[in-house]
């Protein structure tokens, strides 16, 4: 789909470029994309539930592409408009949809508040009034894929939700608004109410995105219902098969909760099948003959057979969907057959390249994609000339963000810091949070220790203790003498992931009041979930590494990246093997449950959300930049080379996967 926005993209900005000198010709080309609007999607603007058909939705694409080529043409129209004069709300609905996509809320709201105006008795119109309720005026943060904290558009949330109701009276009994409620609920907090509501609409009105909706809910890190989700995912999979969003959930899903292995198999099939014809009986005899590695238990000498098949399959240039391939390397990984595994996603990232080429119009997504699969390949100059300098001139200030914060990152992973120190700087003077220059008290200038929580064997607390600033992942503020002498005897600062923030507050804000603990950070992705006033001692932070293949960095590459921005004198890495070790994690450290591999470990995140080969190249290139130094045995696996790396993980007890 990126391809082809930006493929659109680029002949729309060729066109508009081709009559820019014609007097007014940018304003009548914004005009005509919604007058085509009324012929090709009328039930956009008129239903409840308007039916898409594939030429509405090919046009809707290309409308929008249209829209957003031709910004100029689009304000010049904004500011000629004059609603009061409008009488007709459909009109006004379509206009107020195409700004929505130019992120001009406040224009999409007033242009909703005169079509209720029009048409007080019409659900469609509340509806649509409760939307741009939500997505109002400028004002809030939210958090950018790429660039991470971002200016927003704030939310009105008693008025938007007053809106609902008032759609509601008007059709009492119409699944739509209540999914539209659901979707609120859940997003301003209430997760229960927002969850009944978005259920009973999908069992209503069964549909393929209501159900992806609700199983995106199911997954989120604070309700983590991943039984709920994964049965949530196969109901939209049913309902359209052909969804790459049903099934990448399902499988993510599956792998994350029970690993049914045949499941997940039976409904790569569904999926397989299910796709263009050209091919179809290729893959499916293909699917047939890896079919034994999702046994429960498979031989190893099934997995070997399935991978000289599929090797034989790729030499003749059979191939399997990008998901399917996906949870190939998921079962690979669980296996413990990591060269392999890795192998086919290093295939992934050459299919990326040469499937979105070089050229990208102005789309920092596409942009994205294709810089996350040159590093993943290490072909470092080439990205590095797609990206520095900016490639082309941004249409908004978060896509400006956006291309600063990928360039930061390539040089990063080139053992160069000063770019993104540079970037945060200047994104810090653009948007104060929360508690960060507290942080940059802490850490500027500072030697800083940074220790993680395997059990390595090291004993080198006596030199942990040195450093004026000592982080850890999660809490820890009592030290017997055995603890003291392996990981030091104090926690100044305390990271926290998503799910954990929550229950560890209570724990958190007593150390502080006893003054064992200076600061807690949790991930930027959870600011806005968080409930309540921000206190003094609690910062998020603002952006993760934005050029991943597979994933952001874990905890402790997390850690690693957002100390780095403000610039300490050095840091030190301790307890952290890589998970070469015996154990994911040190004695205590998590639930038994999740002391390793297997159904429902939080260790499943290091396979399914994460690339471990990527993270040690970034942490060595870190590194390599001089102010990180890993000590004991972070340092030896640090120093080791990738093939080698890869080996120990292969033979890594901590890796070894529990059955179900």
């Amino acid at each position: 789909m990126v391809k082809r926005l930006v493929m659109g993209a680029e002949a729309a900005q060729k066109a508009i470029r081709s009559v820019s000198s014609i007097p007014a010709a940018d304003t009548a080309l914004a005009r005509a994309v919604i007058g085509a609007d009324k012929i090709l999607t009328p039930g956009m603007a008129t239903s409840l539930r308007p039916r898409k058909t594939t030429l509405s939705s090919f046009h809707e694409k290309v409308a929008t592409v249209l829209f957003e080529a031709n910004r100029a043409g689009a304000m010049k129209l904004l500011d000629q408009l004059e609603p009061e004069t409008i009488n007709d709300a459909a009109t006004l609905e379509r206009l107020a949809l195409r700004f929505t996509k130019l992120k001009e809320y406040s224009a999409a709201r007033m242009l909703r508040e005169r079509a209720v105006a029009l048409e007080p008795g019409n659900p469609v119109r509340w509806v649509a009034l409760s939307r741009s309720l939500q997505r109002n005026s400028w004002g809030a943060v939210v958090h950018d894929p790429v660039a991470g904290l971002e200016h927003g558009p704030t939310s009105e949330t008693t008025a938007a939700r007053d809106a609902l109701a008032t759609a509601q009276e008007f059709a009492p009994e119409n699944a739509y608004v209540l999914h539209e409620r659901g979707k609120l609920e859940f997003a301003q907090g209430d997760w229960a109410t927002g969850l009944e509501l978005m259920r009973q609409a999908a069992e209503m009105e069964p549909k393929a995105q209501w159900w992806n909706d609700l199983a995106a809910a199911y997954r989120k890190p604070h309700v983590a219902e991943l039984d709920k989700s994964l049965d949530a995912y196969e109901r939209a999979l049913e309902l359209q098969p052909r969804s790459p969003t049903a099934f990448r959930g399902l499988l993510l899903m599956g792998c994350r909760a029970d690993q049914d292995w045949a499941r997940l198999w039976r409904n790569a099939e569904r999926f397989e099948r299910a796709r263009k014809r050209r091919g179809r009986r290729t893959r499916l005899a293909l699917m047939d003959v890896l079919r034994p590695m999702f046994a429960a238990e498979p031989d190893e000498s099934d997995i070997s057979a399935a991978l000289v098949r599929l090797n034989v399959a790729g030499t003749k240039g059979h191939r399997l969907s990008w998901p399917t391939t996906s949870l190939i390397i998921y079962r690979l990984h669980f296996a413990q057959r990591m060269k392999p595994g890795f192998a086919l996603r290093r295939q992934q990232a050459k299919r990326t390249i040469a499937w979105l080429g070089t050229a990208s119009a102005g789309h920092s997504r596409h942009r994205q994609k294709l810089l996350s699969a040159l590093l993943y390949l290490e072909r470092y100059s080439e990205a590095q000339q797609l990206i520095d300098p900016m490639p082309w001139e941004p249409a908004s200030t978060a896509e400006r963000h956006r291309l600063q914060k990928m360039a930061a990152d390539v040089h990063l992973i080139q053992g160069r810091t000063a770019p993104l120190a540079d970037y945060a700087r200047a994104r810090a003077e653009d948007l104060p949070l929360p508690n960060e220059d507290t942080f940059r008290k802490l850490i500027a200038g500072k030697r800083v220790a940074v220790v993680g929580p395997a059990d390595t064997g090291d004993r080198l607390g006596e030199t942990i203790d040195t450093y004026d600033v000592i982080i850890r992942p999660r809490l820890m503020t009592e030290f017997t003498a055995d603890d003291a002498a392996r990981l030091g005897s104090r926690t100044d600062i305390s990271y926290f992931s998503g799910r954990d923030l929550t229950d560890f507050m209570p724990v958190a804000r007593e150390a502080v009041a006893r003054g064992e603990l200076k600061m807690v950070i949790g991930r930027g992705l959870s600011m806005n979930s968080f409930s309540g006033e921000i206190p003094d001692w609690l910062r998020f932070y603002r952006h993760d590494f934005s050029l991943g293949f597979h994933g952001p960095p874990m905890g402790i590459g997390r850690i690693l990246y957002d100390v780095l921005q403000f610039e300490p004198a050095e840091i030190g890495l301790f307890n952290i093997d890589f998970f070469t070790g015996q154990t994911a994690f040190g004695a205590g450290y998590r639930e038994d449950k999740d002391s390793g591999l297997g159904p429902y470990s939080i260790v499943n995140e290091i396979i399914l959300a994460h690339d471990l080969v990527f993270e040690h190249r970034l942490t060595k290139a870190i590194a390599a930049s001089g102010v990180l130094t890993g000590h004991g045995v972070a340092g030896e696996v640090m120093k080791v080379s990738e093939a080698d790396y890869l080996q120990k993980l292969a033979e890594s007890p901590a890796l070894k996967a529990h059955t179900r």
